[in-house]
């Protein structure tokens, strides 16, 4: 690789936010939900970190609930919470969806612009077969990430925009027959408009990992308003040249732009005062091309004399084939506030990366750095299938219990569309091109969904509808099959039917309904096309040939899998370290 295209792989935008406010501001959430996924209890409970846990069977009808055979351990999570799960052994995906509007007190109109979501997985062996799955998850029709369920408990998170959208629908989808997708816990958290929107509203956030370097114990709400998780490094070692350093000053002011909770500014690591080596390094691994972006947090623990400096540089892939130094002035982190600094497009080198924090000349004191979060940007949100499709499926669902319990988008994320739909191949605003609701036991009259002017297929056979044909179901524009057959319509086919030269329409087996003549009922296009002209225009001298009685039953489509090139968080696999250099120090 030459350099110049090593120097671009590797650019970096830098940004520092210093706060001079001498107040702290609280964060309050106006969205703050959790949900214990396959809870059997009808009551809500608060676990120890005052958090109120829910069941899971207002936001889903499908798949079904067990309890772990392995009892979890590991702070930081709520044992009972990880005791149960919900799995999902049937269909191509099945999906929560939580409508915001109702989460607000009052029932007043939401405000919540920009949520955290997190779905935890725990497998515990649940189902006796000691073989974690691997599965795809999906939120509000975008592609999150592949999971590969570990022994350990195993957690992602996206922060996106809603969009003027008023739910959040998070998607398992199957990818191998022998993999049966399954979740633990699911959070949603509201966040302030500006936190982690550096892209824009158009973009979502995936977060790989957040660390509290100083602290002992893993950090979350009510420390954090927003109920981010910040794990301790842990044990430092009999070897280690670091020290764990507790601020002194009396209070912290944490408003930068996201806001990171005064825990974890509290404390720091830093090299030993006796330490040779006064330099420090975060380093990792991360099997994905997509460039990595980190946020580090720095605040001074001591207030220092007119003597001493700490002061920094960070140098970005340090002893690689390219080595950047940043920002343009060195890191002089404020005593009693929060600097944070943000660390663009740092790309892996041979699947390794390194921030190293190494003092400047004129430095009296060495590094220290309290927090670092890292996360990589996703691509552009979907607007979802065309919106008056999705009215118009809402028509039907409210119409045929049947329908009721299908959530999330319904034809993103390719292929993973509802299994009565078929849709068109747009990435982003899809149309649904066909309703395959044959065989469903559907029961009553059809509700008005012309709206879905897009249809091209209608198979509503082998069913119990009743009433006389719809004069609408002639109308669509598109439609090529219309099959009503095996049902109980009556009275007769509707001229928006029967003069439609372009549909393939079976009403054969409803008893009740007038096919005079018994064309009528089982026509075929081809059958309707005229012989060659032979000068007379006259339409009934265009006699057609006997009709075809072709099956318009569609056949089903196979899903293939999606692979992420992000992989999830799992405290059994840990893959930061941080280390002083030349120490030999491994956490």
């Amino acid at each position: 690789m030459n350099t110049s295209l090593h120097l671009n792989l590797l650019l970096l935008l830098v940004f520092a936010h210093l706060s001079c406010f001498l107040v702290l501001v609280p964060v309050s959430a106006k969205v703050f939900l959790s949900i214990d996924c396959g809870s059997l209890s009808l009551k809500s409970r608060t676990d120890n970190n005052s958090i109120l846990w829910v069941g899971d069977s207002p936001y889903i009808q499908t798949g079904t609930t067990h309890k772990v055979n392995i009892a979890p351990k590991i702070t930081g999570w709520d044992s009972r919470v990880m005791s149960t799960l919900r799995a999902f052994p049937t269909r191509k995906k099945n999906c929560y969806s939580i409508d915001i509007k109702s989460k607000t007190k009052g029932g007043n109109t939401t405000t919540v612009e920009r949520v955290l979501v997190r779905a935890n997985f725990y497998y515990g062996n649940y189902d006796n077969k000691s073989s974690p799955p691997t599965f795809n998850l999906q939120f509000n029709g975008n592609d999150w990430e592949q999971i590969t369920a570990t022994d350990g408990i195993v957690f992602t998170e996206v922060v996106y925009s809603l969009n003027k959208s008023r739910n959040i629908d998070v998607c398992l989808a199957q990818t191998q027959p022998d993999n049966i997708p399954f979740i633990s816990a699911l959070e949603i958290r509201s966040l302030d408009s500006d936190a982690y929107n550096y892209l824009g509203s158009e973009y979502p956030v995936f977060f790989l990992d957040r660390q509290a370097f100083g602290t002992h114990r893993t950090i979350r709400y009510p420390d954090d308003s927003y109920d981010r998780i910040w794990r301790s490094i842990g044990p430092l070692g009999n070897t280690s040249t670091l020290t764990r350093v507790t601020s002194n000053s009396p209070s912290i002011n944490a408003t930068t732009v996201d806001k990171p909770p005064e825990a974890v500014l509290r404390t720091t690591l830093t090299p030993m005062k006796n330490s040779s080596e006064k330099n420090m390094v975060y380093s990792g691994t991360l099997d994905s091309k997509l460039p990595s972006h980190f946020n580090a947090y720095f605040s001074e623990v001591i207030k220092l004399n007119s003597t001493q400096k700490r002061s920094f540089n960070l140098t970005v892939n340090n002893n690689f084939d390219n080595s950047i130094i940043f920002p343009p002035n060195p890191v002089i982190p404020p005593y009693g506030r929060a600097l944070e600094v943000h660390i663009f497009n740092m790309t892996t080198f041979n699947s390794s990366f390194s921030i190293d924090f190494s003092p400047t000349n004129d430095s009296t004191l060495p590094p220290l750095v309290n927090a670092l979060e890292w996360f990589q940007f996703g691509p552009k949100l979907v607007q979802g299938t065309n919106s008056t499709d999705v009215e118009a499926l809402g028509l039907l669902q409210k119409s045929f219990i049947q329908l009721r319990d299908w959530n999330g988008d319904p034809c993103l994320p390719s292929p993973y569309t509802w299994d009565w739909v078929d849709c068109n191949d747009d990435p982003d605003s899809p149309r649904v091109t066909a309703l395959n609701l044959n065989n469903l036991g559907l029961t009553g009259l059809l509700p008005d969904f012309s709206a879905m002017d897009a249809l091209k297929i209608i198979n509503l056979s082998n069913n119990n509808l009743t009433q006389e044909i719809p004069e609408f179901l002639g109308t669509f524009p598109e439609l090529t099959v219309l099959n009503l057959a095996d049902n109980n319509f009556n009275g007769t086919v509707p001229s928006s039917i029967s003069d439609n030269v372009n549909l393939k329409f079976n009403a054969t087996g409803n008893p009740n309904l007038l096919c005079t003549p018994t064309s009528v009922c089982n026509t075929d296009p081809e059958s309707r096309i005229p012989p060659p002209s032979t000068g007379n225009t006259d339409p009934e001298s265009r006699i057609p040939p006997p009709p075809s009685t072709g099956n318009t039953d569609t056949e089903p489509r196979i899903p293939s899998p999606v692979e992420k090139g992000r992989s999830s968080k799992t405290f059994a696999q840990p893959i930061i370290i941080l280390l002083i250099m030349f120490s030999g120090l491994l956490l």
